[in-house]
């Protein structure tokens, strides 16, 4: 029996080292790459739906070109007005800057400011000139 149980031993080794070898085969073994493909499969359903959808894209595309189209003239001269108004309006505020410049400027009338009399200067020269005239009617009164 003790060789019966040698030769298990020994064939239950040898199965332990091919396993073994197999294994190190398997982790070294590269996979090969599966190249992707892109199957697009559509049904006729859908096929006519697309073209339906193409069909009405084009037909308004051909409206609105044919709208820009038609009114093009209409658009040229609207903006051929609003370019004369924008003139006019240049024009406008060129001349109102030159109204401006030749308009007094601050410093110009804080200069009258302080040229100007206050209130106690024109007081006090209303009683000179009162005291003046009463000096005058008093020397012809007295002559």
């Amino acid at each position: 029996m003790q060789e019966w149980q040698e030769k298990i031993e020994q064939k239950f080794e040898q199965f332990k080292a091919e396993m073994r070898e197999e294994v190190r085969q398997l982790k070294e073994q590269k996979t090969e790459e599966i190249p992707a493909f892109n199957v697009n499969i559509a049904s006729q359903d859908v096929i006519t739906r697309l073209d339906k959808l193409e069909q009405d894209l084009d037909t308004h595309s051909d409206a609105w070109l044919k709208s820009v189209q038609d009114h093009y003239e209409d658009h040229k001269d609207d903006i051929s007005g609003v370019q004369t108004v924008l003139k006019g309006h240049a024009k406008f505020f060129e001349e109102h800057g030159r109204r401006l410049a030749a308009t007094s400027t601050k410093e110009d009338i804080s200069r009258l400011e302080t040229a100007m009399a206050t209130k106690d200067d024109r007081a006090t020269m209303k009683n000179e000139i009162l005291d003046a005239m009463k000096q005058l009617l008093q020397r012809k009164s007295g002559e």
